[in-house]
């Protein structure tokens, strides 16, 4: 993965300048006049892009380097952009399209900023606003084979399950927005690929689909929300292995197996980047990536931030009354379900498993408390893990087959 990883960083940063430059003003006047409200307003907040990142990502695709002799390793590795002394992402980019002469003057080099291996090669054809309208078709498209294949190993339910997992945290948003496809990208399609390999028993095969995703969330994602990734896939994978044989040990002991790995990768491909950085750069990429890390996780005095207050924050992202009126529904019809089917609550205990998995989230926002608080209006998203493994809780196990036979 690593040597993967370096050499794509290198074709991507080789590429053609002129023609990426000249497709990125092409939409100057859209992307300057962005604003990133909610797209309906402020009674729900969490239907917020992330323009500002978005312009980040652009301004590095411009790719001027610091100076013009310095070589594509370098740049590769640094990852720079123009920014202005204010730090206005809109006024830097401005200023870099419209001066050719100015170089970068601001690194980036503690991510791997593989989204440039996607978005670079794109620029080369279309423009931002094109490459929006493609990354919808491309992610709706994954979504409906995402949940053709939960209705086909699973259940109906499982599937909008799913479907209402995602339209919970705006997916709807994800498409238009560079910084967040990548992360929901990887989680749809490794979703895909746990179906695929139960369908072709190669179950087996899974520490190493785990292993794999952990060091993809590393490279593309710039810190929104990874551990989608690993929750998702994961609830997904301890269903299907209780369609088979429930066993509440075993499930939990496969839940851990799983998420070290991820975690593993993850982490080990993230200090990897600092390693090389350093050694590239001839820089302390590791002490500056370390300090931001002890901010992710505790704030400033400037942003400071409680641990408790991080996860309450992310809640108020995800709450409106339109969820909440649904999650009273979803109560009621789940009390009646238990009544009428008395006999199977017992069955219910199976999905202790899928319940600890729902708490991922919480446990990042514990974590991450100053990322978290910060960056919500993104992070919220995480709670996708929450709503699919309560939704996918309630529908239970046996009791799965009577509602399929009368949906």
């Amino acid at each position: 993965m690593l040597i993967i990883f370096c050499v794509g960083m290198v074709l991507t940063y080789a590429l053609p300048n002129d023609r990426i430059q000249a497709h990125i003003r092409e939409s100057k006047e859209i992307l300057l006049q962005s604003n990133a409200n909610p797209l309906f307003g402020e009674y729900i907040e969490g239907a917020s892009l992330d323009e500002f990142t978005d312009l980040i990502i652009l301004n590095t695709a411009m790719n001027k380097g610091k100076n013009k002799d310095e070589n594509i390793l370098v740049r590769a590795f640094e990852n720079s952009r123009y920014t202005t002394e204010e730090g206005n992402q809109y006024e830097s980019l401005k200023k870099t399209l419209e001066d050719e002469s100015l170089y970068n003057n601001q690194e980036y080099s503690r991510y791997w900023h593989g989204i440039q291996t996607i978005i670079r090669p794109l620029l080369l054809f279309f423009n931002y606003e094109e490459i929006r309208f493609l990354f919808m078709i491309m992610m709706f498209i994954l979504l409906i084979i995402a949940s053709i294949y939960l209705y086909r190993n699973l259940s109906f339910w499982h599937a909008i399950s799913f479907v209402f997992a995602m339209m919970a945290v705006c997916f709807f948003i994800v498409p238009v927005s560079l910084q967040y496809v990548g992360v929901f990208a990887i989680m749809l399609v490794t979703m895909i690929l746990v179906n695929i390999l139960y369908e072709k028993q190669k179950q087996k095969i899974y520490p190493y689909l785990f292993f794999i995703v952990g060091g993809l969330t590393t490279f593309f994602d710039l810190l929104t929300v990874p551990l989608l990734t690993l929750g998702m896939p994961l609830i997904v994978v301890i269903l299907l292995k209780n369609k088979e044989k429930r066993d509440i040990k075993g499930s939990i002991i496969d839940i851990i197996k799983l998420s070290l790995l991820w975690c593993i990768s993850y982490a080990t491909i993230f200090f990897a980047k600092w390693v090389i950085a350093s050694i590239i750069l001839h820089k302390d990429v590791i002490t500056v990536a370390i300090k931001n890390i002890i901010f992710r996780t505790n704030g400033n005095a400037e942003y400071p931030v409680t641990r408790l207050g991080a996860i309450k924050e992310n809640i108020k992202y995800l709450y409106n009354t339109v969820l909440l009126a649904l999650a009273i529904l979803l109560v009621i019809l789940f009390i009646i379900k238990l009544i009428r089917n008395r006999k199977y609550i017992k069955e219910y205990k199976y999905t202790i498993p899928i319940l600890l998995i729902s708490l991922y989230p919480y446990i990042w926002y514990f974590v991450f408390a100053g990322h978290s608080s910060i960056h919500a209006f993104f992070t919220y998203r995480l709670q996708a893990i929450m709503i699919f493994g309560i939704l996918c809780s309630m529908i239970g196990f046996k009791t799965q087959n009577l509602i399929k036979g009368k949906k």
